[in-house]
């Protein structure tokens, strides 16, 4: 579930679009390459989790620079003023802070030179075609709006299957603006053959790009008398 949750959230791209039919390559490529052109972004999101039966719903603010800083504010449900939960990750560690519990979860990012989409959704833009098939799905009430779903799927060697688990199948989706190649929404989708099905959907809102962001939203501050859990694989 952690891995779903810091796929918290999605990304950003922008340029100018085309309005004509687009082919599953040329949607790749544009979305590329407003994102290599972007170096951060701010936005609403609204995000969705299904584990099995359980479902929750969440939703806050998310900033992302480039290269690997991230941080969430989860907000509370009725009241948004109230932040719940913080998540950062300041290119070295990342960081969970439940205030409710004045609990703070640290981690090693094990891999601080990746340039993934987003800190924590597992993908780079680097080699995607290498690592991942691409299409687009039939989603003619989207594409009506001018939106492009396109479908990326692990290739064999990404799908670890150690021992005896069962088989895993993933799922990635992308909602991609045909204005200016922006991707509003983004969904994991993991099946396996023993039904413990997981899927998170996170979609942006009010999304703005390039702002001069402060580096100090992306350092993080442990509060006074918090307990700290550092939970780093060996």
């Amino acid at each position: 579930m952690k891995r779903c949750r810091n796929f918290v959230l999605i990304l950003s791209f922008f340029c100018n679009g085309w309005v004509i039919a687009q082919t599953a390559d040329q949607v790749l490529e544009n979305f590329k390459e407003e994102y290599r052109k972007s170096k951060n972004f701010t936005a609403d999101f609204v995000e969705t989790t299904i584990h099995g039966t359980n479902k929750g719903t969440s939703n806050g603010r998310l900033s992302f620079s480039k290269p690997n800083l991230l941080r969430q504010d989860y907000f509370n449900q009725e009241n948004s003023s109230e932040i719940v939960q913080t998540i950062v990750l300041d290119g070295e560690y990342s960081w969970s802070y439940t205030p409710f519990l004045n609990q703070v979860n640290k981690m090693t990012w094990s891999n601080p030179d990746r340039k993934e989409l987003l800190p924590g959704i597992g993908f780079s833009l680097e080699n995607l075609e290498e690592n991942y098939n691409h299409q687009l799905k039939d989603d003619k009430l989207a594409e009506e709006k001018g939106f492009h779903r396109m479908e990326l799927t692990p290739k064999p060697h990404l799908l670890a299957q150690p021992g005896n688990q069962a088989t895993m199948h993933e799922t990635i989706e992308l909602l991609i603006d045909s204005k200016n190649w922006l991707p509003v929404q983004f969904g994991y989708y993991s099946t396996n053959t023993n039904s413990n099905n997981v899927s998170a959907t996170i979609t942006l809102k009010n999304i703005k790009r390039d702002l001069p962001l402060s580096a100090n939203l992306f350092k993080f501050i442990i509060p006074k008398g918090a307990e700290v859990i550092d939970i780093s694989p060996e």
